[in-house]
């Protein structure tokens, strides 16, 4: 079963939640991509089953206008020209679900993330349609939310203006886009889902049925209340009042937020949602969920390291470091000193970092020689003694890349690499 997730909670406790369940875990952030690394990581160390991880996004979009994103002035122009029922328009952020489920959707899913936050910033990352458009290629697009376009259009204008948002979108994406319910007991989904069903039928636009996760556990409901009534400085009672007013207070309305199963699906769907969504429509919607997710479990992330690759570069790395130790005035005789070479060689090899290594003394060496060209001054002005975990490394110091010797004043390779893994010697010295 297919669920993206978008809030609270850790992803071990997400896969701790849904090893019993299903195959694919899918993380949507609101705006950002910040907890896919965390996400991969996990779920490839979670020991009781290998995931297949889905990576989308909830994007905010700016569906009212278009604004120039190419420069900052222009945008800046553009707010300012807006007349104040514009403006009002311009301030409203709504809700697309993202989902790639090619290599280059998910480089097309990242710039879309990265531009939100780097040109179409107002109050939160922004997108609009035009780098939709732009950058759709390889990505799945749903209806979302209730604070989806469409949604928010049902609310307050009516079933024409919403049917607007849901052609334009079908005519943006064509057959990657998909009609987005939940199960929800928010007051507005039962509508919203009444309506999509119309959309449904009336354009052939297939439909999915997600499962919105802001905690993995039902427990946790009255945690994450506690917690946004503390962030919005609000009581209960203030809240009740709220939504007697008809203001949009989803998270602290509904409790069902939590990462069902298919089984609490099933059950909450024949209790509250049998009379609202025919049976064919849920099943084939669930069915086209796990079409989607298997399509975007295709999608393989490089990981490899992203460094110019210096040929022979670890006996290169070997022969500056016995150079060091001379120069250093250490004798290779000393145990303490060649054990700790020795040990952060191994990890600097199997981590295949050997020319990252080479290439920071570049910088360095480049550093000290253009400081003492331009100023006559001795190089090591242009680089300092050294900062940070870097100190911890004994190899950074006989590359003299740093100015502190880790062993004299006891610091940790470890703070700088990690020593999870065993250790091999790699390095041997001629005596």
């Amino acid at each position: 079963m297919y669920s993206p997730l978008d809030g609270f909670g850790t992803a071990e406790e997400y896969c701790e939640r849904w090893h019993n369940h299903g195959d694919h875990l899918c993380l949507t952030d609101h705006g950002l991509m910040g907890g896919i690394p965390n996400l991969i990581t996990t779920t490839e160390q979670f020991q009781k089953k290998k995931f297949k991880t889905i990576y989308g996004c909830e994007l905010y979009v700016n569906s009212i206008h278009d604004e120039p994103t190419e420069t900052e002035e222009a945008r800046n122009q553009f707010i300012k020209d807006l007349s104040p029922q514009e403006m009002e328009e311009f301030k409203v952020s709504s809700h697309i679900l993202a989902i790639a489920v090619t290599n280059q959707g998910y480089v097309n899913l990242t710039k879309l993330c990265s531009l939100g936050w780097s040109q179409g910033f107002y109050r939160r990352p922004r997108v609009n349609h035009k780098l939709l458009q732009q950058y759709k290629e390889g990505i799945i697009f749903t209806s979302c939310c209730c604070a989806s376009e469409a949604a928010r259009q049902l609310h307050l204008y009516g079933e024409e203006k919403a049917e607007e948002c849901i052609v334009k979108y079908k005519t943006m994406f064509d057959k990657a886009f998909f009609l987005e319910m939940m199960l929800l007991d928010f007051e507005r989904q039962k509508p919203y889902n009444q309506f999509l069903i119309k959309m449904h039928e009336k354009y052939k636009i297939p439909m999915i049925l997600t499962n919105d996760v802001h905690y993995a556990n039902k427990e946790d409901s009255h945690f994450q209340t506690l917690m946004l009534l503390v962030n919005s400085k609000k009581t209960l009672a203030e809240i009740e009042a709220l939504k007697q007013n008809n203001v949009d207070v989803f998270e602290l309305q509904d409790k069902n937020l939590w990462m069902k199963t298919e089984e609490e699906l099933n059950e909450m769907y024949l209790q509250k949602y049998a009379d609202v969504i025919p049976v064919e429509i849920f099943e084939e919607a669930k069915l086209n969920t796990v079409k989607i997710a298997r399509l975007a479990s295709n999608v393989k992330i490089d990981r490899s390291v992203k460094l110019p690759k210096i040929e022979n570069d670890e006996e290169k790395l070997k022969e500056l470091v016995l150079r060091g130790l001379k120069k250093r005035g250490i004798s290779k005789t000393n145990t303490v000193y060649f054990n700790r070479v020795v040990e952060e060689l191994d990890l600097i090899f199997r981590k295949q970092f050997a020319s990252y290594f080479l290439i920071v003394k570049s910088f360095t060496d480049e550093a000290r020689r253009v400081c003492k060209e331009l100023t006559g001054l001795d190089g090591k002005y242009a680089v300092g003694s050294g900062r940070g975990s870097g100190v911890g490394s004994l190899v950074l110091y006989l590359l003299e890349v740093t100015d502190v010797d880790p062993i004299k004043h006891g610091l940790l390779f470890s703070r700088f690499l990690s020593e999870n893994r065993g250790s091999q010697a790699v390095l041997k010295f001629s005596t």
